[in-house]
């Protein structure tokens, strides 16, 4: 599955690309490992507010939760969801791909492989390392506080040039794809399109490490 990624766009590159302000600018902080696992926060762009990045922690806690983030997550790791979860629904998941769609601002991922009887990570990225939208989906808490998870659908042949162990690949926009996705009026039928088509952008990767 996919627990990690990386952002080290600066705040203007991200304005400039994806038409937005900063809600907080000071909190942030361009990163080049952003863990889930260790209850991290990422940079959102929700489809109530397309105009403005915030932040939301990653992985998805119910509306209604009130416990620690780590005590959701040992019964059921929400940082990454399946398209197919959120077509057929999921308590956790109700009316999310409708009501509550967003996109977390990265500058890549990362995949495993197998090499030499070994698991390596690979980092995914685009080749000037340009901040690209995965798309998510996000439940906001009681308390005001976002939590999210990206989404995740079937590789196909436009992402085999890309070591991974997986037959899953992170649902990463192109520019029409992300107007659809943050559009709150666009409709379910027309977001599972972009799913069963979906292109990959022209990533490149470097192996940078074993997993241990």
């Amino acid at each position: 599955m996919f627990y990690k990624i990386s952002n080290i766009a600066n705040k203007d590159a991200i304005e400039r690309k994806f038409h937005v302000t900063f809600q907080f600018p000071n909190l942030y902080k361009p990163l080049k490992l952003i863990e889930g696992l260790k209850e991290s926060t990422v940079a959102i762009i929700t489809a109530t507010e397309p105009e403005k990045v915030t932040y939301a922690i990653w992985g998805l806690l119910p509306e209604n939760f009130e416990d620690n983030w780590s005590v959701f997550q040992d019964v059921l790791n929400t940082l990454n969801v399946r398209i197919e979860t959120l077509q057929h629904g999921s308590e956790v998941y109700t009316n999310a791909l409708k009501q509550r769609r967003c996109v977390i601002i990265a500058t890549g991922f990362y995949t495993t492989l197998l090499n030499k009887g070994s698991v390596e990570r690979c980092h995914v990225h685009l080749p000037n390392f340009e901040p690209f939208p995965i798309a998510a989906i996000f439940n906001e808490l009681s308390d005001g506080f976002l939590t999210c998870a990206l989404v995740l659908i079937k590789a196909n042949n436009s992402f085999k040039n890309i070591p991974n162990i997986s037959d899953l690949k992170p649902l990463v926009l192109n520019d029409d794809e992300l107007n659809q996705w943050l559009d709150a009026s666009t409709p379910t039928d027309s977001i599972n399109t972009i799913c069963q088509n979906h292109c990959s952008l022209n990533f490149v990767f470097e192996q940078e490490y074993s997993v241990t």
